[in-house]
């Protein structure tokens, strides 16, 4: 397998300058998804523009929020909605009480309205919500990208007008969360279809968050994963990852001109019931600098960042939020990581945004990114002084891709690919109550909501290395508040002990993928240490023969768990080797 366009992976840098662009636009280009579905992206009409002023009068932009009762698109003839927000991206505005507002706005902006309680935006036939307008009079500059950008949308329209529609939201209700789907060819896309619809099928979510890293570097793929997705039957959110943007963009500002002309812009915000998300761009591209000896232009210079006019808009828009509904801010780097050491898995500017967010006691963080699943609770050491003490929680999902699909193959012939913290693919379902009050499930791609962790121990253990075997837990969304205990044939109740641990059951299959790599999708990439791991010794008086150790788990939100496993105690491994050499006798 040519896994020369994966992550981690990366060609070293050949020097050469980038003269050699037009190499990769033909590499690229090999990857020919009208074999997938014959269609190409479009961009979809978000707002509805009326004539068009002249150009010299750029910089305000007007228009008008109304509720679409007749389903016409056009707000002739019917009532505007008061006290709507709408954004430039940073302010803020509300419309008065014909439903107008108007904003400031340049080359670049992007017009969208914050969808309220009790509406919806339009949702397109690919089940992507089209609640915006791209202000980019002479379309964004492609250079010789090979992903075509925004397209000239000429003079700003005399009124830029939202539809909404009326829509039943409850104070209950459930979210799919998931993060870097990242699929880079075909196979990808067709095991995440495999994996995924079925169950997405089943969930009865509001809408679906998707945290970036949408597709892996093939931006093409956008289309097919918009159809794909489109059959779960519910909106999708997009946040902006650093596997989404135009590495050939000369700096940050035009990163990420295909995923908008898809998309839409990627700052922006929408409320449901009572609860207020945020969606940031916090990938800061710092440019093209030149191509990598495999053709492909470097992709490492990114780093994480929130820059001073997102704080700004979040600033702008949480002071309009009332203290007691849930703000949920959703990026693709994590806010932050304790093991980030190059600066491109953590976001320093979270300080400051936990700063703005202090004056409002429920609030929570979601991001992807790393792969893997993460809980951290801040307080003040962060910069968050909530009323009361409370604690902001940060929580970063694994993949439905894992490891990327590296890795042995199972028994349908997908890479089990488990993240590197050794949970499985996976997403999470958040439910929310209210504005005080949520819950977080993780769920194990193709597995049953119970298989929440993964007990390691070996199957033979020598009677005089009991007080020295280790019994593994890995929680697999697991934070400081939950707690593991063990006991052996039902005796008394061991306590495990919470640490940064690789996984062991992760470790034995990386190797199995490094013994045999030509046997499923290469090799696992190397472990990553985080703290939702439990162990605890055996206790020494176990007799010889069979034993079963029983596991019980309390996650986060106070879920538990069982699990139950057997193990053997030996004298020496040699007493049941003849186990293994058993013979068959034939009848008659």
């Amino acid at each position: 397998m040519n896994r020369s366009h994966l992550p981690d992976t990366p060609a070293e840098d050949d020097g050469q300058a980038d003269s050699s662009r037009r190499a990769f636009f033909k590499q690229a280009g090999a990857l020919s998804l009208a074999a997938m579905s014959g269609l190409a992206l479009t961009r979809p009409a978000a707002a509805m523009p009326r004539a068009a002023r002249p150009l010299p009068n750029d910089g305000l932009a007007s228009g008008i929020v109304f509720h679409d009762a007749n389903r016409s698109g056009r707000a002739r003839g019917q009532a505007g909605i008061p006290g709507v927000l709408v954004s430039n991206g940073v302010d803020v505005a509300s419309t008065d009480e014909r439903g107008r507002y108007e904003l400031p706005v340049q080359d670049g902006s992007a017009v969208f309205v914050i969808k309220p309680r009790g509406y919806r935006t339009r949702i397109d036939s690919l089940n992507l919500p089209r609640f915006y307008y791209l202000h980019h009079p002479t379309g964004t500059p492609d250079d010789g990208f090979l992903y075509r950008g925004i397209e000239p949308t000429g003079s700003l329209p005399e009124s830029i007008d939202f539809p909404l529609y009326e829509n039943r939201e409850p104070d209950e209700f459930d979210v799919l969360v998931t993060a870097d789907p990242q699929p880079y060819n075909l196979p990808h896309l067709q095991w995440y279809a495999r994996e995924t619809i079925p169950e997405f099928k089943r969930l009865p979510v509001a809408f679906g968050i998707v945290l970036g890293d949408v597709v892996g570097d093939h931006l093409d793929l956008y289309d097919p994963y918009n159809r794909i997705n489109a059959l779960a039957g519910f909106p999708w959110y997009h946040a902006f990852g650093n596997h989404d943007m135009n590495f050939m963009a000369a700096d940050d500002r035009h990163a990420s001109s295909t995923f908008q002309r898809v998309f839409g812009p990627t700052d922006y915000a929408f409320t449901h019931g009572q609860v207020h998300f945020i969606v940031l761009n916090n990938v800061f591209w710092e440019g093209f600098t030149r191509m990598r000896a495999d053709g492909w232009p470097r992709r490492g210079q990114y780093r994480g960042h929130l820059r001073p006019t997102q704080l700004r808009f979040v600033k702008n828009l949480v002071e309009r939020i009332p203290a007691e509904d849930r703000i949920v801010v959703c990026t693709h780097i994590p806010m932050i990581n304790r093991g980030d050491s190059d600066g491109k898995h953590a976001t320093p500017e979270f300080p400051e945004l936990l700063a703005i967010l202090s004056g409002h006691p429920h609030t929570l963080s979601l991001s992807g990114h790393t792969h893997v699943n993460l809980n951290y609770l801040l307080g003040e050491q962060m910069g968050y002084r909530a009323p009361g003490g409370a604690l902001h929680h940060h929580f970063n999902v694994t993949a439905p891709c894992g490891s990327w699909y590296r890795g042995p193959l199972d028994h349908e012939g997908i890479p089990y690919s488990p993240g590197r913290d050794g949970s499985p693919k996976g997403y999470a379902v958040l439910r929310f109550r209210g504005g005080s009050d949520y819950h977080i499930r993780f769920k194990a791609l193709r597995q049953s909501e119970d298989y929440q962790m993964q007990v390691y121990l070996p199957e033979l253990v020598r009677r005089d290395a009991l007080d020295s075997t280790q019994v593994h837990v890995n929680l697999f969304a697991g934070s400081t508040r939950s707690r593991v205990r063990m006991r052996i044939d039902s005796g008394e109740w061991i306590r495990l002990e919470q640490g940064e641990h690789h996984d062991p059951a992760y470790l034995a299959l990386q190797a199995r993928s490094q013994a045999h790599p030509d046997a499923g999708e290469g090799e696992l990439p190397n472990p990553m240490l985080t703290d939702h791991h439990w162990r605890a010794k055996l206790p020494g008086h176990l007799a010889v023969g069979w034993h079963a150790v029983e596991v019980e788990a309390t996650g986060h939100f106070g879920d538990i768990w069982r699990e139950r496993r057997t193990f053997t105690v030996v004298t020496d491994p040699a007493d049941v080797e003849h186990l293994n050499q058993g013979t068959r006798t034939p009848r008659g």
